[in-house]
């Protein structure tokens, strides 16, 4: 293998899974890689950055590297998706960042996190009784997509009824270069404001009838005496329908997939119930839900010899560092019972997931839910993914279930 001939970062490299090979080469020759880009929906060229301790190093670094420019190498971004970046905080750099992220944390409180950790057993335990009963189905659109969805919905504060509409605008926002979902750039900017439209209209509701949820927190948080702007709401609600659906999803589902190729931990999972939290640190680990963050850089740097230069743009490739051999010993395998993790799934530093928690508990629900059930599972056809480099997705999942 040629480092010159290495892409890790054009979308059509993802649609047989991550390529993991490529990778594990950067990290031993190139951890610091300038890389073309030769797909025509990203940017020319990035950084590619596969080592975890560069990873880290950079992400806690924003007064160098940005998250102002955006946090993809997409080459096209509508006008109407820009406009929200003004709310959508992971977008943005201190002191913005640090004060949406204040005003919204607000909705994430210990208790707020523990009452829907209860509506996570009671979804859990319905969403995965309608599918067991249909034997073999799609595990994607009958689990996995469906828990987040619905939490999610709960969440926002956004009627049940409605969580099909978030799911289209979901999967065409993330998956833009995919063929199944790819939408022309005045159809993805339509969505944009229609969504804008439908939480602005859902948050005068909650304005004058606040419950507990998101919606109601951002429609009346006010910090300084700074009310939020309808951007800024309508921001920050595309973000976390966007970043709490599409990742505890495909969470989900690698991890069934993982469990199904090793079928003795799943064994080892329903004969040890303890082993559960373990297991959900390792299929987060595992799974990698996005492949890459990027920053730009703000003005020139060095790292491990190479010379950044301001306007560039890195990619900090959370798929690599999390099989980070100087972090990880045999991070290649998938393991259960490793004990103490360090990965980096949800980042590290001031952009670091305020959802994780939640995440945590909704894949967590969800498997205590199947390993209740289930004696085990199958594949039921072939596992179809995502045509990205940014999101490590998948979008069918066939399984046969043999209940216990």
């Amino acid at each position: 293998m040629r480092t010159a001939d290495i892409d890790v970062l054009s979308c059509h490299v993802y649609a047989d899974g991550v390529p993991h090979d490529q990778l594990a080469h950067l990290r031993r020759t190139a951890p610091v890689h300038r890389q073309d880009i030769p797909d025509p929906h990203l940017l020319d060229s990035a950084w590619v950055i596969t080592k975890a301790e560069d990873v880290r190093a950079i992400s806690t670094r924003p007064e160098i590297f940005s998250s102002a420019q955006g946090i993809s190498l997409r080459a096209q971004r509508t006008a109407a998706a820009k406009k929200l970046d003004v709310g959508n905080f992971i977008n943005l750099d201190d002191p913005e960042h640090r004060r949406l992220r204040t005003l919204v944390g607000k909705g994430f409180t210990p208790r707020i996190v523990r009452r829907f950790e209860e509506d996570h057993r009671a979804l859990a335990e319905g969403i995965v009784g309608r599918a067991l009963r249909l034997g073999t189905f799609d595990f994607v659109a009958e689990v996995s997509a469906e828990l987040p969805l619905l939490a999610i919905c709960k969440l926002l504060g956004v009627p049940e009824a409605d969580r099909a509409l978030f799911y289209r605008w979901s999967n065409v926002l993330m998956g833009a270069e995919d063929p199944d979902y790819a939408r022309p750039q005045a159809e993805l900017a339509e969505i944009v404001v229609r969504f804008r439209q439908y939480v602005l209209e859902l948050v005068a509701v909650r304005r004058a009838d606040p419950r507990e949820d998101i919606l109601s927190t951002l429609g009346t948080s006010t910090l300084a005496e700074q009310d939020l702007t309808d951007d800024e709401i309508a921001g920050f609600a595309l973000l976390l329908m966007v970043a709490g659906n599409e990742t505890t999803r495909n969470t989900l589902s690698h991890g069934l997939i993982a469990l199904m190729e090793h079928p003795e931990q799943w064994q080892a999972l329903r004969a040890d119930p303890s082993l559960l939290d373990g297991a959900v640190e390792e299929i987060i680990r595992w799974a990698s839900p996005v492949n890459y963050m990027a920053r730009t850089v703000v003005r020139d740097t060095s790292l491990r010899g190479a010379r950044l230069r301001e306007g560039e743009r890195v990619a900090l490739m959370y798929a690599s560092a999390n099989r980070d051999e100087d972090v990880i010993p045999d991070g290649d395998a998938f393991d259960i019972t490793r004990g103490e993790q360090r990965h980096l799934s949800f980042g590290i530093g001031p952009h670091f997931c305020l959802g994780a928690h939640l995440a945590r508990g909704e894949a967590k629900a969800v498997l205590a839910e199947l390993l209740r059930r289930v004696e085990s599972f199958h594949p039921a056809g072939p596992v179809r993914r995502l045509r990205s480099s940014f999101v490590h997705g998948i979008k069918e999942l066939p399984v046969t279930a043999r209940l216990a």
